[in-house]
């Protein structure tokens, strides 16, 4: 059937999608390790400032100057985009996370996934399914086990960072929504470049008015994680996202979202030393049936 074989081809996509949150997941704990010895502001900013570049030289190199070429009527809506994707996200997120733990912020922007199935139906007229509203309903319920060790409740202490990291989904579901409706225009790397740019010179501001160590001052491990923040958490991830959002429905791709938490947990516990419980395998296990509901068992439902 024809839409099988589409299903077919998307499937390194999916597999790809399901490794940029693992990266997502791991940039949680990139911060952490960073917010040791420099700033929230420096962070994000000195992410950019090597990925933005890179990206730009990478793309050159690779496809040349026409691929910069876009339509100046869509510069607004790439400046939304690198608002609500680089620049207000992440000067919020890693802000965040001075007042809130690492857990309760990778549960938390999973919100993010509501925001975009019920956008992509208001704006992009993408199917509201049963089965990927009860998916995303059991994934969250997942997440919420995973990040609370199946106590289902939260420290209020973390009430403003918790708050803030509601503002970074709720960014995150209109930075997709925009990127869906230009995807099929433009390359991905197009779109990717003219959002890093922007989202960068935005960043600057808040660089030189917030304070900073000299660049020959920051430890190794902090490099390391603004390395790892540059290269895998925004080059890579955010061209696999782009790209999947091209190919698939915007709530679709949203609903990956849910291994970021799972793999913030995993890799904490690997590089943290935090340890693990059945709490844990259980939220995970939710997780992947929340996947299975809203992803396999929908298309299975629609092509009957």
């Amino acid at each position: 059937m024809p839409g099988e074989v589409k299903r077919d081809s998307q499937w390194p996509l999916m597999i790809a999608l399901f490794a940029i949150n693992i990266f997502w997941g791991g940039s949680f704990v990139a911060n952490a390790i960073a917010l040791k010895s420099i700033g929230p502001i420096e962070i994000a900013s000195l992410r950019f400032f090597i990925a933005a570049p890179l990206l730009a030289a990478a793309t050159y190199l690779w496809k040349g100057k026409d691929i910069f070429k876009f339509d100046i009527k869509d510069l607004g809506t790439i400046i939304i985009m690198a608002l609500t994707g680089v620049t207000l996200q992440y000067v919020i997120q890693v802000t965040a996370q001075e007042y809130t733990t690492a857990n309760n912020a990778s549960l938390l922007i999973n919100t993010s996934v509501f925001f975009i199935i019920f956008l992509s139906a208001l704006f992009l007229n993408e199917k509201l399914s049963r089965w990927r509203i009860v998916g995303s309903v059991v994934g969250f319920l997942g997440v919420a086990v995973l990040v609370t060790k199946g106590s289902l409740s939260f420290d209020l202490s973390h009430s403003t960072g918790d708050i803030m990291i509601l503002v970074c989904a709720v960014l995150w579901s209109v930075y997709s929504i925009y990127g869906k409706k230009i995807a099929s225009k433009y390359h991905p790397l197009t779109v990717l470049n003219y959002m890093f740019i922007i989202g960068t010179i935005c960043l600057i501001p808040f660089y030189l008015l917030t304070p900073h160590l000299p660049i020959t001052s920051i430890p190794l491990d902090a490099i390391g994680a603004i390395v790892f923040l540059a290269i895998f958490c925004s080059i890579i991830a955010y061209l696999v996202y782009n790209v999947a959002l091209e190919r698939m429905d915007a709530s679709k791709v949203g609903l990956y979202i849910y291994f970021v938490p799972l793999s913030t947990i995993v890799l904490s516990w690997l590089i943290l030393g935090e340890t693990m419980s059945m709490a844990t395998i259980g939220g995970g296990l939710m997780v992947l049936l929340g996947m299975y509901l809203a992803e396999i068992k929908d298309h299975n439902n629609s092509s009957n």
